[in-house]
């Protein structure tokens, strides 16, 4: 009867002389199970690492990621949020002093103006602290481009804060626009950037000259695909741009 004919496995004979390899073959065999290592220079990396940092307080990343480009917005941005502030405030101020300070045909007791005076100093601190806020909000909203992947950091209030990461290798597509007399006579545009396998779009609004941006970041994704260490020469552009 055959008993060992459909067993898998089958013990070896007792006289049989154990396996010997060559060290061809067993060169063969290491390159095998060998894994891909980080690419470049340990010491550029740590350095690099250690200027992101210090850059960078509040971006965490890995021991081996370093930070090539930092997208922030355009400082005409800002603009609409100090005027609207400035308009407001002169039109408190104004109302103000002539109610409480200029003279006028209003019957209004010194008690009546020493009310309205705290009134109005409340609400000229209040649109001040609003519109340093509005900035500092506008200022919170950026791209940090790393060596391995994009943070995008959104801030929609002073404690509506979010943050979303992907990796550069699942980047598809990168894109710009500009729209409007204003926006191409001052250099400010629209980042997109569109994933592979979903349609997440991540945005950044009021980019200056968001060409340049969409162009090197396209250079920094191909080099992620490709498994290309990001060279000095692109790390001086990225800091260049990062404004």
């Amino acid at each position: 009867m055959d008993s060992g004919a459909d067993k898998t496995f089958t013990k070896p004979s007792a006289n049989r002389p154990p396996q010997t390899h060559s060290p061809e073959e067993l060169r063969k065999v290491h390159h095998v199970m060998s894994v891909e290592l980080p690419i470049g220079d340990p010491e550029v990396i740590a350095r690099r690492h250690a200027d992101s940092k210090r850059r960078f307080p509040s971006v965490v990343i890995d021991d081996d990621e370093y930070v090539v480009v930092s997208v922030k917005r355009h400082p005409l941005g800002m603009l609409g949020i100090i005027l609207t502030g400035m308009i407001s405030f002169i039109l408190v101020a104004s109302v103000w002093i002539t109610v409480c300070f200029m003279p006028n045909n209003l019957n209004i007791t010194q008690a009546a103006k020493n009310s309205l005076s705290l009134g109005a100093v409340a609400i000229l601190v209040l649109i001040t602290v609003f519109s340093y806020i509005g900035l500092m909000i506008y200022r919170r909203n950026q791209l940090i481009i790393t060596n391995e992947r994009i943070i995008q950091k959104i801030s929609m209030g002073l404690f509506d804060q979010r943050r979303q990461t992907i990796s550069l290798e699942a980047i598809e597509d990168i894109s710009y626009h500009q729209k409007g007399l204003m926006s191409n006579l001052f250099q400010h545009g629209t980042i997109r950037l569109s994933t592979v396998g979903d349609e997440s779009t991540y945005t950044l609004t009021w980019v200056p000259e968001p060409h340049k941006y969409t162009d090197f970041l396209g250079d920094v994704v191909e080099d992620a695909r490709e498994n290309q260490f990001v060279t000095d020469e692109m790390m001086e552009i990225g800091r260049k741009l990062s404004w």
